[in-house]
């Protein structure tokens, strides 16, 4: 049974599995081609770099209920673009994150909406490929094997994918240690809320009653305004 939109062909079925090959699967049998589309981050399931596959498209996206379909940006233009949107997990905050906690390589990507772990480059393009881990999870066929499948539970249709099982256990461990730092890191955020909550209990001259609201951006130009105090402070320091 074809649990996707992509037309018969591109399923394939070995050893009692059925499964698409993302990085061998034909572009001509993917039905769905935008110039633009907003992607829908909380369904996603796999970025796949094809930009050596096709002229015109450089992304297969695949989303929830197996939805695939071409856009031309790159997987970094997306992944870029999503992480500029972010306010605390942007793209400077990985990258410190995952430097101190000396994560090398390629490391994963945190969003408020996916967890992105990036597959083996194919050295044929500066691009990755990517999978979402908070939707997929994965099997190897046999110890020996340099390919994996990526699954979602209670689906027949696994996702194919060039990659070891060492590298994907590696990649895992990667992911965990960056959760458990936000975890860590949002626990201190909630004490400083609990903090303020009872300040404001103590004194009603503090009630919420005279809250005002914020919006996102807000927050955002706060810390880049703070990154920026802090970075003129280092270099201060450092003269001194």
């Amino acid at each position: 049974m074809n649990e996707t939109n992509l037309k018969n062909e591109a399923i394939e079925s070995k050893d009692g599995t059925t499964f698409v090959d993302v990085d061998k699967l034909p572009i001509s049998l993917v039905n769905h081609r935008f110039n633009f589309k907003q992607i829908n981050w909380r369904e996603l399931l796999m970025l796949v770099d094809v930009y050596d596959r096709s002229k015109r498209y450089a992304t297969m996206v695949i989303e929830n209920g197996f939805n695939f379909y071409l856009l031309k940006s790159s997987t970094t233009a997306l992944i870029n673009k999503k992480l500029q949107m972010e306010c605390m997990l942007h793209k400077h905050f990985n990258r410190s994150i995952c430097e101190e906690l000396h994560i090398k390589n390629k490391f994963p990507i945190l969003t408020t909406e996916a967890s992105l772990i990036p597959l083996p480059s194919n050295h044929r393009t500066r691009s990755y490929s990517w999978f979402n881990a908070n939707l997929l999870s994965y099997c190897i066929p046999y110890s020996t094997d340099k390919f994996s499948y990526l699954y979602m539970h209670g689906k027949g249709t696994h996702l194919k994918v060039n990659a070891s099982g060492y590298y994907l256990q590696n990649k895992f461990k990667d992911l965990m240690m960056l959760h458990n730092f936000i975890i860590y890191y949002t626990q201190k955020s909630i004490n400083c809320i609990n903090f303020v909550k009872q300040s404001r209990f103590n004194n009603p001259n503090l009630s919420c009653a005279n809250s005002i609201l914020f919006d996102d951006q807000i927050y955002h130009d706060i810390y880049l305004k703070t990154a920026k105090y802090m970075y003129e402070d280092y270099l201060a320091n450092k003269k001194e």
